[in-house]
This record gives C-alpha cells, structure tokens and sequence, in this order.
C-alpha cells in the first residue's frame, strides 16, 4: 500500500492539474448512483437469479425445494436496507470524501422519511416474513420476487429519463480541455501511438436515464476533441470481484483481435470481437463504453412478449409446473417429457421465428436486413468459439448486446467458468455454446452450415498458429484468475479473525497450466481437420440439438 502512496505522491508532483481533475471528475460520479426505487430492483432480480439457480439445481423434487442458507442472508440483508443499502451514509463516506458524499447522505435521510417509501418498506417486510408457513418453499418466492419486481418496475417507468448535468455536477458542467488534458476511460486499455488518443473537450449537458446491465444505468456524453461524441454507461456494479473477472476476459479478448486483424483468413472474414472499454471508477462503480442503437436479446423477447400479450416468465413458471405435475405422480421427468415442454414452449409462448420476425419489422430494406444478418453470424461465431475454448459462462439472453446499426455484438459478464471447489475450468454442459432455434432460424440452415462454421474454423487456426504467443496471454490472465479464486476460497473458509495464507506457487504454476492446456486441446481440436470434417459442425450439430437444448435451466431460455 505505502508504494502505491508513492506513486501517487510523485504523480501529483508531476502532474498537479490532471491528478485534481481526474478526482473531480470522480467525485461528481456519485451523482450518478441509482435512486431507491432502481437499487432495490436491481437487488431484487439479483435475489430472482439466484432463486432459479437453486431451482434447477432441485428440479428432481420441485415441490420440496427449499431456499439455501445463502439466498436466504441476501433476502434477509435486502428487507434490512431496503432502500438505503447502498446509499447510506458509511458507505458512502468510504468512498466518497466530499460535499457531494454529503449532499448524498442528506438525499438517503430525506428518502427514509419519505410517507410512500415507509409504507412500501412495511408490505416488503410483511411479504419476506420467513417465520410465516410456507415462506421457505422456494416457488413461493419465486412468485413474491416476481410480484415485487414488476411493482418497482412499474414505479421507475414514471421516472424521469433523462436530467442536465448542471443541475448536480457543476465540474463536469464547466470542464473544457483547458482545464487539463485528460484522456477518455478506457483509452489506455490498448497500447498505441501517443497522437492518436483521444482527449476528453467536454461532457455534453444532457445525462439519460435507460435500462442496461439489468440495472438503470445513467448515459454520459463525452465530445472528444476530434469532435466525435463518445456515449458511456455509469453503471453501479452488484459485485466488485466478478467485475474485475469479467475486465480480464475481456482484456483477453481485445489482446486477441490484434492477431485476427494480422491473419488473412480472419481478416477478410472482418473477424473481430466487439469488446466495450471498461473503466472503474470507484469500489461500487463503473463507466462502460455504450452504443444507444445497442439492444439485449431479452429486451427483443420481452419486446415481442409485450406484442404478443405473454408475460415473458411465464415459459419458466410452465417448465416448472409440468416438473411438479409428473413428480406428483411418482415419476421423474423422462427425457422426453423434457422434450415435450421444450416443444410446448415453443408452440405457445416463443416461436422460433421471434428473433427473425423482430429484425425483419426493424429492418425494412433488405440490403440492411442481409448485412445485419451476415453480421451477426460471424459475430455469433466468435461468441461460440469464446465460450466453448476458452471455459466462459453459459451466454444467457441478458448478456449479448446486438448493435442494430452494424450487425455487432458485444457481450457483457463474460467469465471464466471456475470450479468454486477444485478451482479447475468447468468442461461439463448440455450445449457447448449458444445457438438455440431463435439464432440458428434467423441465420439459416445455409448461414449455419457455411459462413458460421467456417469463421470458426478460420478463428480457431489464426489462434493456434502464433501458438507461444496465445498461450503466453492465457497464463498471465488465467493466474490472476486462480489467485482470484484461492482469494474467494480463503475468505470462504477462513474463520473470523484468522490470517488468511498466500497460494503456494507450484500448486498456482499447476492448475494455470492445466487451465491453459485444456483451452490449447480445445482449440487445436477445432483448427485440425480429420479427412474432409471438421469437430466445429459436429459442435454446432450438438449446440442446435433439441436434445440438448431441453436438458438445459430455463433460465438460460433455451427457445430464445
């Protein structure tokens, strides 16, 4: 610690203006936190989440399955701090030494006193009494959470959307390049020639309010000084360990582009990941790079839902509901009454021309329909190839951001998919990655078969040729990630009070490089051919299974 005060003594010698700048520019980012209303429903769909994992983890006895020791703590802690969890006062004061902190504290007192919020405090505390007769049973707060979600929900749809930024932020307001020369975030991310970085000349006066990253997020302006208007998301993040985790795959990923733009077979392809730049602000607090024409698979579902008159939970509640239907006979859930519900899904609810149908009301020139189309395959295909080689999360809907102005998509809370246990990457799933019947309908059987498949073919032999250089950057990311794990797993484990031990080093040098082998074997399978086939349409044939596909949580919305 006493280094880092080091540097930052000397940096503040050396560049006095730029150092006072940045921490203004900072501090008025606590004026960007979201209201009561928005946190609590963050938290709350977090608690939602939560409560499907555990669901389909019981899904052998539904009606029985009860809510766990660590769901129940964070329900608990939520009925606690409803509305002035993160905004109160310590927390606050932690992060944030100034007026502005102050003025905060002030606005989550006058929030506490506030008539409409005390009563809606009092019915949430009535509804998560967990001493009532049946609040343990885990569909019972299903139901509750989902109640109260669409109550707070409809509460910060009467919101403003929008607020000037002069009204809170007077520093932003009046900050001109004059004031110090400061870079935009995330301009350092990618190491390249000093007169081509951008400069922040001013924040623009307008801050919109929209809904991304399952938060309500605020939308800041920043005119760079080569005139272009550069669109940035403040995001309150839900947990500072798995944001750093997920900045790490998508270092990785941006390291990963400059080999793809260097090869010929993946650049004439234009293959190239659409990495956002991520920036941290502060513990709580993030700036994302964003794209308004940017929209998530699960807004178009829920748009289409919207349309259509269906609650878009509904397919999990029924998926649920057949489960507890056949258990109540004796049975268990055969493989094809799973295939059943899957079919039954899609026949009611999501028909697999959803997504085609969307693009095509969006997209009425068919020259924008084919390029976005085109697009999207070869990103999809890129977003396959991440999450099968590399270990990633399962892809759920809420995470691919498609830009309806270029065909890109960006993915967010990617992460190494870590054993919590052995700390070992995770190889065991259904499907080895995302291309469920909405996606594989849109993009065609042609597109699936030809360009989808051969871009991966083409990716997997541009990274496995420049081998030592891959598995170089693999190392260095995959040990900050089992350090990350040990860290957890210490912090899990280790009593109150008691010392917590450094990861020895022949056990860390071990396990990243086993992590790095089972990733190179992953890719080198996908680069080799074996006569005329290749393992990528054998994978692609096992993503677009339905036998796999019903076999998969609902939660990841296996028809979409």
């Amino acid at each position: 610690m006493w280094r880092c005060s080091k540097i930052m003594h000397v940096q503040r010698e050396l560049h006095p203006t730029v150092l006072s700048s940045l921490e203004g520019i900072v501090d008025q980012m606590v004026w960007f936190r979201e209201n009561w209303y928005e946190e609590v429903l963050r938290q709350l769909r977090q608690g939602l989440a939560k409560c499907y994992a555990v669901a389909f983890e019981n899904r052998g006895a539904v009606a029985e399955a009860t809510v766990t020791p660590h769901t129940l703590n964070f329900l608990k802690k939520l009925v606690s701090t409803f509305g002035v969890g993160i905004e109160n006062v310590s927390g606050v004061a932690t992060t944030f030494s100034s007026a502005a902190s102050e003025s905060l504290a002030r606005r989550a007192q006058a929030t506490a006193q506030d008539p409409v919020f005390q009563k809606m405090k009092g019915q949430f505390t009535t509804d998560f009494d967990f001493s009532v007769p049946g609040a343990m049973k885990l569909h019972n707060l299903i139901n509750k959470l989902k109640k109260w979600i669409k109550i707070l929900e409809a509460k910060t749809k009467l919101l403003p959307k929008s607020l000037l930024i002069e009204e809170k932020c007077r520093f932003l307001s009046n900050f001109s390049q004059q004031t110090a020369d400061v870079a935009l975030p995330g301009e350092f991310l990618l190491p390249k020639n000093n007169h081509y970085y951008v400069r922040i000349a001013r924040f623009m006066p307008r801050v919109e309010i929209v809904q991304k990253h399952n938060t309500a997020a605020r939308r800041l302006y920043i005119r760079g000084q080569n005139g272009k208007i550069y669109p940035y998301l403040v995001v309150n993040d839900a947990c500072l360990s798995d944001a750093r985790r997920e900045e790490r795959v998508l270092q990785l990923l941006r390291m990963l582009n400059h080999y793809l733009d260097k090869q010929k077979e993946t650049a004439r392809r234009c293959l190239h990941f659409a990495v956002p730049r991520v920036v941290a602000v502060s513990p709580q607090m993030r700036l994302v790079e964003d794209n308004p024409a940017s929209v998530s698979l699960l807004d178009i579902y829920k748009q289409r839902c919207l349309k259509r008159g269906v609650e878009p939970d509904a397919p999990l509640g029924r998926y649920y509901e057949r489960l507890a239907a056949v258990q109540a006979r004796g049975a268990q859930a055969s493989h094809q009454v799973l295939r059943d519900i899957l079919r039954d899904v899609q026949g009611s609810a999501v028909p697999k021309t959803l997504l085609r149908d969307w693009a095509q009301s969006t997209f009425l020139c068919p020259t924008d329909y084919w390029t976005f189309r085109k697009q999207l395959t070869l990103q999809l295909s890129l977003a396959g190839l991440a999450e099968f080689v590399m270990h990633l999360t399962r892809l759920n809907p809420d995470m691919m951001y498609l830009h309806q102005d270029s065909g890109l998509m960006n993915l967010s809370y990617f992460k190494f998919d870590v054993d919590d246990v052995t700390g070992e990457l995770d190889a065991n799933r259904p499907v080895p990655f995302r291309l469920t019947p909405n996606l594989s309908e849109f993009i065609t059987p042609v597109g699936v078969a030809g360009p989808m498949t051969a871009a991966m073919i083409a990716t997997a032999r541009c990274l496995s040729h420049p081998n030592f250089k891959v598995q170089a950057l693999l190392r260095a990311v995959l040990r900050d990630e089992m350090i990350a794990w040990h860290k957890k797993k210490q912090d899990d484990t280790t009593a109150p009070g008691g010392v917590p031990h450094d990861m020895d080093g022949e056990l860390l040098i071990n396990m990243v490089s086993k992590a790095v082998n089972a990733i190179t074997t992953r890719l080198q399978t996908l680069a080799t051919f074996e006569g005329a086939d290749s393992k990528a349409s054998t994978l692609v044939a096992a993503a677009n299974s339905h036998d796999n596909l019903c076999r998969m949580d609902p939660a990841w919305q296996p028809w979409l």
